[in-house]
């Protein structure tokens, strides 16, 4: 056998296995990474991973109940997620936080909401997701794991329902366990067509992500009889189409209205809440705003500056990207960014009911004289009248492409499960190319990481533990 274990990935997921695979006794392990540079799509991220009952978290006095965050998970999901894995991640979350923590990756103080949790769990890394890389590999490698960068592999080996190895350029390396951790498939058209259609409009999605995420999880899948779930799960972003720029928030002053125009939210909410509340409504909504908001009067620049309530202590202070006077000057004219003198106006150009969208901007206004969202709970300092022409309504829709949630269906020992119902023997998963773990809405920003750290975790163990005892 040429290794104890053979990791394929090096995101989060592919690191955190490997690593505690090594901690957890196996001798010879080896990552195999299909780029040419470590750290696949972790390394561009953010750079938050949610966590409940971490040291910092208890040291910055925030009260977590022990199954706080797996309800609250569970509950946002509808329970359409495989509860074995999500709870038992969920559970060692905190110590997988402290776990990042004691190999170097280096958390600030401060935590923030990952999303519409009801306490701060996000855990910002100071350096962002290049940072988590950087702590990693060097331990990795203190540790005596191998690395194999700009190879591909092309198969896992099997014999009698047992994964014993992989291909790769025409060479066979054998093992005692495998783990997947290639990521999403994002990068690949014809995957997001077949298996996130909702997010898929040729020409227009893109993705976030690193190349290497073309699904390779779906080709191992096909050769070993494993199962897979979780189609058409993952996160969306709201783009206008007029760019590949990537915008994770809408600006507090906007509202959002959907094709009836009517208003169905509270603009600042996280974007897999937005992400979800697309769906029932074609996918398709009007982010709305007035000249003020471009052009702030004299006297209210810092009101509108104002526009986010996200505050990560790892980024720079959110400003819109396109919804800015140049932006909407850049593309007077497009087919998806409209303006007109008048309310009645602007809803011909986008194809909106005027009656029922001048009476959502009236509405909209009564509230913000108010001084309270009654309708949706937006924060008052968002609170800005929509009534300066010209007036602006851009079409967007969800196709930014950040998460895909199509994957390989684990066990809570992150095992691959065979179509049979049975696990496959010497075959683990963790990261994106999971399925099960994302559910129907996005739950919040660190919530991908902390399922790479976490399963990965867990699939180092039992791989680790599986070696170890056909030693016995």
């Amino acid at each position: 056998m040429d290794f104890d274990v053979i990791v394929i990935g090096s995101g989060l997921a592919g690191l955190a296995s490997a690593l505690t695979a090594k901690e957890r006794g196996a001798a010879d392990i080896l990552l195999v990474e299909s780029e040419g540079v470590l750290g696949g799509s972790t390394r561009l991220s953010g750079g938050v991973v949610m966590g409940s009952r971490s040291r910092l978290q208890r040291e910055a006095g925030i009260e977590d109940g022990g199954d706080d965050l797996f309800k609250e998970y569970m509950a946002i999901n509808v329970w359409d997620v495989a509860a074995g894995p999500v709870e038992r991640w969920a559970a060692r979350s905190g110590e997988t936080i402290d776990w990042l923590a004691d190999h170097g990756v280096p958390f600030y103080e401060r935590l923030i909401f990952s999303g519409d949790d009801r306490r701060p769990r996000g855990h910002c890394v100071n350096g962002g997701g290049q940072a988590i890389v950087d702590a990693l590999v060097p331990r990795c490698r203190e540790a005596g794991i191998e690395f194999l960068l700009g190879n591909r592999v092309d198969e896992l080996v099997h014999d009698n329902g047992r994964v014993t190895g992989v291909r790769a350029g025409g060479e066979e390396l054998t093992c005692g366990s495998v783990i997947v951790a290639t990521g999403g498939f994002g990068a690949n058209p014809e995957h997001l067509a077949a298996h996130y259609p909702i997010a898929w409009i040729p020409g227009e999605t893109f993705y976030i992500g690193a190349d290497g995420a073309r699904g390779d999880h779906l080709r191992f899948a096909g050769q070993v009889g494993a199962a897979v779930t979780g189609e058409n799960r993952g996160l969306r972003m709201l783009n206008p189409g007029v760019d590949t720029m990537h915008e994770a928030f809408l600006p507090g002053w906007t509202i959002l209205v959907d094709d009836r125009g009517q208003r169905f939210c509270d603009e600042t909410a996280p974007y897999g809440i937005l992400d979800s509340l697309l769906k029932p409504r074609g996918d398709v909504g009007y982010v709305v705003f007035d000249h003020a908001a471009l052009r702030p009067p004299p006297g209210l620049a810092e009101r509108y500056g104002d526009a986010y309530k996200q505050i990560w202590p790892n980024h720079a202070k959110f400003k819109p990207k396109h919804y800015t006077a140049d932006v909407m000057e850049q593309f007077s004219g497009h087919e998806r960014v409209h303006s007109a003198e008048s309310l009645e106006a602007l809803a011909r150009s986008a194809g909106l009911p005027e009656a029922d969208f001048a009476g959502t901007v009236a509405r909209y206004n009564q509230l913000v004289e108010a001084g309270e969202d009654t309708d949706f709970g937006k924060a008052a300092r968002f609170l800005n009248p929509i009534s300066t022409a010209p007036f602006y309504a851009v079409e967007v829709r969800p196709t930014a492409i950040a998460h895909t949630g199509y994957g390989l269906r684990i066990d809570d020992h992150a095992r691959v499960i065979g179509v049979d119902g049975n696990v496959i023997e010497g075959l683990y998963a963790a990261g994106e190319c999971t399925g099960g773990i994302v559910g129907p809405t996005y739950s919040g920003s660190g919530s991908s990481l902390a399922s790479a750290a976490g399963v990965g975790r867990m699939a180092g163990e039992a791989a680790a533990r599986a070696v170890l005892a056909a030693r016995v």
